[in-house]
């Protein structure tokens, strides 16, 4: 499956792109989100607006291949895994845009 293929948003925080988010393949009734800075749990729901979206920790960041800036849903990888076991959702990596 493509990350293309899971509706992803970008996450914007004074006009800059912060994170994204993505309908979980395991449970696409929710969202999971994925930062690229450390971001305090308030901040990460003021966000992610009306959707409902399973926040981050807030003391850990992802790293975007090449940078989230040049980023693009069909090409990017993603270090580490994401992991939303915790609540039930996804388990996976994100590598060339996709989801395994």
């Amino acid at each position: 499956m493509r990350l293309s293929e899971l509706d992803p948003k970008w996450l914007m925080k004074d006009g800059k792109r912060v994170g994204f988010t993505f309908i979980s393949p395991t449970n696409p009734r929710f969202r999971q989100s994925c930062f690229v800075v450390q971001m305090p749990t308030r901040q990460q729901w003021d966000l992610f607006g009306d959707d409902d979206v399973q926040g981050c920790r807030e003391d850990f960041a992802w790293t975007i291949t090449g940078g989230i800036e040049n980023a693009s849903f069909d090409k990017m990888t993603v270090h580490p895994s994401i992991d939303g076991s915790k609540g039930g959702l996804w388990h996976g990596r994100i590598i060339d845009g996709e989801i395994m």
